[in-house]
């Protein structure tokens, strides 16, 4: 297989992935009412109650006005309320309200539960060496200078796998 190959393979099984894992945290989240988005601002929260909305715009590298709308449907159900800064009024910190918090528990075990079953039966030390290089991506990703990069991309006409199928799930 060439290394082109493998490239678009790499970001199959990240989309799939990805996609994969949001529509059965979805599914785990039905009865609770809570949408991907919300899931994960409550679970940002969980780490780091009190934050204010830009400091959770800046931490999952969301638009402010992304952050707003998804605390603004938290607060309306119930899960987090909002306080002013005692020093600026313009400052909102996010709290958990009771039911925010009687809720961390399951959504815990909803990541979990999807964690334990994908990485269930590969070996310890294969699962280490995946988080180690995830996590290493993460932070590259993190760091990304995108102008930087769409700099550096060489000419060139574009280049379809040999399916001509992007999209298609690698078998």
């Amino acid at each position: 297989m060439d290394e082109k190959r493998n490239y678009h393979k790499i970001a199959r099984w990240f989309a799939v992935l990805y996609r994969r894992s949001q529509l059965f945290i979805v599914e785990a989240c039905q009865k609770l009412g809570l949408t991907y988005s919300e899931y994960v601002m409550l679970k940002h929260i969980y780490q780091d109650e009190g934050a204010k909305q830009d400091e959770l715009a800046e931490a999952l590298f969301l638009d402010k006005a992304v952050v707003t709308r998804t605390v603004n449907m938290l607060e309306q159900k119930g899960f987090v309320r909002r306080e002013q800064d005692s020093f600026d009024r313009r400052v909102k910190h996010i709290y958990l309200t009771e039911r925010g918090l009687n809720q961390r528990a399951y959504l815990d075990n909803v990541l979990s539960t999807w964690i334990d079953y994908l990485i269930k039966d590969i070996p310890d030390d294969h699962v280490k060496m995946v988080m180690d290089g995830l996590d290493i991506l993460g932070t590259r990703a993190c760091d990304a200078d995108f102008s930087k990069l769409v700099k550096s991309i060489p000419e060139g006409g574009e280049e379809d796998d040999e399916n001509g199928d992007f999209d298609a799930i690698p078998r």
